[in-house]
């Protein structure tokens, strides 16, 4: 494409936020970026202090602790995104695509616009750092350490709304410190199955590491900026938020920061349980795609209630989620494999809905075995892929 026919983002860069803050910041710009209010943009943010996200399907019971981090005075927030709990430091950066669906260069599929643009961003940090850097799907970005190991260095998260989408993608530059991650997210075994490493101290490396040196963040910046012109085709103009967008802004910081929509992923929320429902558990891992974890609330040879969370890339996410509408759909469902298939197919073909990684079949197949098998007492069942 000509230079002068190139599409125009906008790019901002943001100091001012904690990485749980971007819970708020994040609706703000799908909305205005929705709405056409602005233009497509690109979102370089860095961090004051030490903070953690949950994703969407996240359960703060289960993947985080969150005794932990309140009593440290650790922000935790649950953000409109996909993925597994990050954890958030002065060392770490966070960058965002909020774009119009249709948009020039925008693939059509979650998975698409994960490999164009961590494929992009691993190019240019191999180049610009003099390293190996690769993406792995569903949505890392690796890198080869000085032990020839391939060790995680940045997560990512993407969905697509109705009229927009938003692509997010993080790096570790400065060195976390691993023992407070491993304190504040903690996974179950099966989150490494598919992975070399096999607890988050093995897996988790940073970009100073990899390097040698210490690397600064605006290097880091310039490698985003010049990737996502190249790989979208577009031309970045710096800019700032608009006054639309800071009222949104305020507007949400409410609804997002409540602890209501904090704990919708905790099995709490079903409490008290009725007379004669049995409780069952089963998390496994999808290789190369997410962790899932079923609990099933069984009457009899029916499914009362279902909740699934974990680690999910799912699309839409407002006003409701294909995993929101799977749980619905299974309510007062028989043990059935066939009367649940049918229910998740219904589901997971409906319009615009994606499940990265997830098939019916196999999802159904896990479904029935947490009710037939799963542990009443919740202790995890180790599941293969």
């Amino acid at each position: 494409m000509d230079q002068h026919t190139k599409q125009r983002w906008r790019f901002l860069e943001v100091d001012w936020l904690t990485y749980a803050q971007t819970a708020v910041f994040r609706p703000t710009l799908l909305k205005a970026v929705s709405e056409g209010i602005v233009p497509d943009t690109l979102s370089f943010c860095s961090f004051p202090r030490p903070s953690v996200i949950l994703n969407f399907f996240n359960d703060p019971d289960k993947d985080i602790d969150l005794k932990f981090c309140r009593q440290r005075d650790i922000p935790v927030y649950r953000v409109i995104s996909s993925g597994g709990p990050i954890f958030g430091d002065t060392g770490y950066i966070f960058a965002f695509i909020h774009a119009t669906r249709g948009s020039h260069g925008i693939p059509s599929t979650v998975e698409g616009m994960f490999t164009k643009t961590l494929s992009g961003i691993a190019h240019g940090l191999s180049e610009r750092f003099d390293i190996e850097v690769r993406f792995r799907p569903l949505n890392d970005l690796e890198a080869r350490d000085t032990d020839g190991v391939w060790r995680k260095i940045g997560p990512s998260s993407c969905f697509y709304d109705n009229q927009a989408i938003q692509m997010g993608s993080g790096i570790q530059i400065h060195r976390p410190d691993l023992d407070l991650m491993a304190s504040i997210i903690t996974p179950p075994p099966e989150k490494f199955r598919d992975k070399q490493a096999k607890s988050i101290q093995e897996r988790v490396t940073c970009l100073d590491n990899i390097v040698g040196r210490k690397v600064e963040i605006r290097e880091v910046k310039q490698v985003y900026v010049t990737q996502m012109e190249k790989t979208f085709g577009v031309e970045l103009s710096q800019g700032d938020l608009c006054q639309q967008e800071l009222d949104y802004f305020k507007k949400f910081e409410d609804e997002y920061t409540s602890e209501d929509f904090l704990m919708d992923r905790s099995e709490k929320r079903l409490d008290p349980l009725p007379d004669g429902i049995q409780r069952r558990q089963l998390v496994y891992k999808i290789s190369g795609g997410p962790l899932i974890r079923i609990i099933c609330f069984i009457k009899g040879r029916i499914i009362w209630r279902i909740i699934i969370t974990g680690s999910i890339h799912a699309s839409p996410l407002r006003p409701s989620s294909p995993v929101h509408e799977i749980e619905n759909a299974l309510m007062e469902t028989p043990i059935d494999r066939k009367a649940i298939l049918d229910k998740l197919i219904r589901v997971m073909e409906g319009p615009n809905h994606e499940m990265p990684g997830v098939v019916p079949e196999e999802l159904a197949e896990k479904i029935e075995l947490c009710c037939q098998r799963g542990d009443s007492l919740g202790i995890i069942e180790k599941e293969g892929d």
